[in-house]
């Protein structure tokens, strides 16, 4: 029998897949206008902050000059940077940095990052320095 799996395509504002044995796997429509269907097993913990829509601020970026809404085949540093700049704008998220040995397995709402170490985010006890992917919902 496979593994129960929950598909995050009409979730809200941004989230996080930790990667962990939960005996569920997480899916999400994602890549742009590639409409990839990646999906891993973890447990899934929204970072929604009503104040800052960091959700949107992704959107226009992969949809902006840069990617014209086709990140599919990984990202660059300078996107990475862009990525934590936007995560430092919440509490709920400041901390978690893009994993940048994953860059190539990352790409648009499907980001490869790392929980901090040594600190405690509301949201989760007991995962830093933990994998997760940073995700949301599909910008094409």
């Amino acid at each position: 029998m496979s593994q129960p799996r929950i598909q995050l395509w009409n979730s809200n504002g941004i989230g996080l897949i930790i990667l962990f044995q939960s005996g569920v796997r997480y899916s999400n429509q994602t890549g742009g206008y590639t409409c990839l269907h990646p999906e891993v097993e973890g447990v899934y913990v929204p970072l929604v902050n009503e104040m800052i829509d960091q959700e949107a601020e992704l959107e226009l970026y992969f949809t902006g000059p840069k990617w014209l809404g086709w990140c599919n085949e990984g990202i660059d540093c300078e996107t990475s940077d862009y990525i934590e700049e936007v995560l430092q704008k919440s509490p709920y998220s400041r901390g978690i940095t893009v994993n940048r040995d994953r860059l190539k397995e990352s790409h648009e709402a499907w980001i490869y990052v790392r929980l901090p170490q040594g600190a405690e985010l509301n949201e989760f006890v007991g995962f830093e320095g933990t994998e997760a992917i940073l995700t949301w919902e599909n910008s094409d």
